[in-house]
């Protein structure tokens, strides 16, 4: 959202109105036409009836079938005009919300608040070696502290985490939501996120009209980080979405509770201008989802029909949506019973139906790809992820990952982490038009893990406890953070997509208060999410955990694309630019100079421009750095010369040769003349030179 996308609305509102103004014009000019042609046929009929001539009888019906064409003419007209005023009124609307959404655009506080109190001590823990317990936050807890999930002891916190970029502060902003409602901590240490703020169960219960003791669910939390507004997906009750607006992190206000059809997740789509909501509640639809236009959080409009995103690509209409999550190329992948179905919702695609080129929208998307999975087809899909790059045999965007939500403590038949091939599975490649009895082409399943048998399995003798299904999880690199309920968060390394194995995993086991030490409730893993050096752990019983995984694996992708796959959701590089090593590093501003600036021969009587180049090795460890090339002599300045002689035109490519906005290391920099010479300019036999000066210089040394 920019102002030249306003300004482009407004633009085609204008021109709405325009053809709107035009269209009633020609109504209405149609309209007295049509009178005329009315007066024409009566005056003619009342002649014909007194003469009873058959010239005027002729042409009492010329004038009958006049009136009948005007009227003809006008009825086309006046449906015109109804149509341009509808267009221009949907215009001004459209206008109106892209204008709304780009006035919210807010780079949030630069004032920061006071901590709350807040729950930090680490347990000890199961883990890999590679796996670094850095850091825990408690934050809100719930008043209504039953737990849904198998430990009978776990006293539900979190479901779902987002982060939101703070341009005026300089770092990012944590945001949880669950049972308690929402839980918001600074991390300006990353490492150690800092409790500053809530909105309770309760307070979304005053915009709902319930007496709200705990929140469910928003179980995959989206957030706009440019308008820096939290969407809590509300599925129990009322359905839809509370809308909490964070410029100010430790002041959050809850602004409003738009009513939905489902609500169990939430997701951002089109730089979140609009929201797609998912989950049960809609029978007859071939997997439904909400759409909310979000663009006016004052004011959000949810259409009435919702949408079809038929995941299994055939006429079913059991089952329910669970996930939507975007992937970089903007494809909004649904996830639900049967099923994972890749929908585009922005820019112009070929309509597979029509074979026809359309743009879509959230509203009326286009279909990209994906469906059942084969031998798993009547497996509960929870969340999945496009893989943008290559993986092992399998071309770059051609791999699945899917989670299959299933509940049982036995970890050999529990969900699955589902790994899977689209390769023959887009619309493009395998459509079939409305009403095709043919089965369609199945995602081939590549492989699939389980932490059945891995190390850090947790094993209840009477199988009462320790959920083994696979839940939420990202990506970074060929590495997967995968939340397993009980089983905690487990690293998986997906390189050969035939063969993932397990490379790391974190898990607190449950411990019983003993003397002055008090319990410690285990791992009930919601969702394990990457962000920048490290992963935040949404735990169901315990809140945050922050881990650090010092294995990697692969390149990682420019952002962290789960649920809206937004720029805040940063990754950065593998290696941690913090740490307690440490060293000094002298003032330094060094330059080389490669072999002398030639330009060959010059052809007198012969306009031409000449081109010489040399190099220049640069090291700067200071804030900024310009390198310049000056002529110093006093003679002739700016000019070769020859003895006594000079060029007449002057040399080119004198001044700032490169600018540096911050430290450099060994940057090749080349340095380009230009020496024009014109068809007149006297040329001395001999060689013209003259010697430069570079510098390398600083203000912020």
């Amino acid at each position: 959202m920019t102002a030249q996308t306003v300004a482009a609305a407004q633009t085609e509102a204008t021109a709405a109105a325009t053809a709107a103004t035009e269209a009633a014009r020609v109504a209405a000019d149609a309209g007295v036409a049509l009178d005329a042609a009315k007066a024409a046929a009566k005056a003619a009929a009342d002649k014909a009836a007194a003469t009873n001539d058959p010239a005027d009888i002729a042409a009492a019906a010329a004038a009958s079938a006049a009136q009948a064409t005007a009227q003809q003419n006008f009825d086309a007209k006046t449906a015109a005009s109804t149509k341009a005023a509808a267009d221009s009124t949907a215009a001004a609307a459209n206008a109106a919300r892209e204008a709304a959404s780009l006035a919210k655009v807010d780079k949030g506080t630069s004032t920061e608040g006071t901590p709350l109190p807040d729950d930090t001590a680490k347990p000890d823990v199961q883990k890999s070696d590679n796996v670094d317990y850095v850091g825990h936050a408690r934050g809100p807890i719930a008043v209504n502290g039953s737990c849904p999930a198998y430990n009978p002891t776990g006293c539900p916190a979190f479901s779902a985490l987002n982060f939101l970029h703070y341009e005026n502060l300089g770092y990012d902003i944590l945001v949880a939501n669950g049972t308690p409602g929402l839980g918001v901590w600074s991390l300006k240490d990353p490492k150690h996120p800092e409790y500053i703020a809530s909105v309770s169960a309760a307070q979304i219960g005053e915009k709902t009209g319930e007496a709200l003791t705990r929140f469910w669910e928003g179980e995959n939390m989206t957030v706009d980080s440019r308008r820096k507004i939290a969407y809590l997906s509300k599925d129990s009750g009322t359905k839809g979405i509370a809308i909490v607006d964070l410029k100010d992190p430790w002041h959050p206000k809850l602004v409003g509770f738009q009513k939905t059809q489902l609500g169990h997740t939430a997701t951002c789509l089109n730089d979140c201008r609009f929201i797609w909501q998912v989950g049960s509640g809609v029978s007859g639809r071939r997997s439904a989802v909400a759409v909310t236009d979000i663009r006016d959080i004052e004011h959000p409009f949810t259409y009435s029909n919702v949408f079809e995103a038929a995941v299994r690509r055939t006429s079913s209409t059991s089952g329910s949506t669970h996930s939507v999550d975007v992937d970089f190329d903007g494809v909004a992948w649904v996830s639900g019973s049967g099923g994972v179905r890749g929908w585009w919702t922005e820019g112009q695609h070929k309509d597979t139906a029509t074979g026809e080129m359309r743009y879509a929208t959230p509203y009326d998307p286009l279909p990209y790809g994906g469906g059942s999975v084969a031998g798993a087809t009547g497996l509960f899909m929870h969340n999945a992820y496009h893989v943008p790059q290559a993986l092992g045999d399998q071309a770059a965007g051609d791999v699945m990952l899917i989670t299959n939500e299933d509940n049982r403590t036995n970890c050999n038949v529990a969900g699955k982490f589902i790994i899977a091939s689209l390769k023959g599975a887009r619309d493009v490649e395998n459509n079939l038009p409305a009403g095709a009895t043919t089965t369609p082409a199945l995602m081939p399943q590549l492989a699939s893990y389980t932490t059945a048998g891995k190390p850090g399995e947790f094993i209840d003798p009477t199988r009462a406890i320790g959920d083994c299904s696979a839940h939420w999880f990202t990506v970074k690199g060929n590495i997967v953070a995968l939340g397993n309920y009980e089983q905690g968060t487990r690293f998986v390394d997906i390189s050969d997509p035939r063969n993932p194995q397990q490379v790391g995993y974190f898990r607190v086991p449950a411990k019983a208060a003993a003397g002055s030490a008090p319990a410690v409730i285990s791992s009930n893993t919601a969702s394990a999410i990457w962000h920048d050096q490290y992963v935040y752990v949404a735990d169901y019983a315990r809140g945050i955990d922050v881990l650090k995984f010092s294995a990697p694996k692969g390149t990682t992708q420019p952002k962290t694309c789960w649920n809206s796959c937004a720029d805040n959701q940063t990754m950065g590089d593998w290696a941690d630019a913090s740490g307690n090593a440490g060293g000094t590093v002298p003032a330094t501003l060094a330059l080389t100079l490669g072999a002398p600036a030639t330009f060959g021969t010059f052809l007198p009587g012969v306009a031409q421009e000449y081109t010489a180049t040399t190099k220049a090795m640069v090291i700067s460890t200071a804030g900024d750095a310009t390198l310049t090339a000056a002529d110093p002599s006093t003679t002739a300045n700016g000019h070769l010369v020859n003895g006594a002689f000079s060029l007449p035109q002057p040399l080119q490519g004198l001044g700032v040769v490169k600018t540096y906005s911050g430290p450099v290391s060994n940057d090749e920099a080349t340095v380009t003349f230009k020496q024009a010479i014109g068809a007149g300019d006297a040329l001395r036999t001999g060689s013209y030179s003259k010697t430069l000066t570079f510098t390398l210089s600083t203000t912020n040394p």
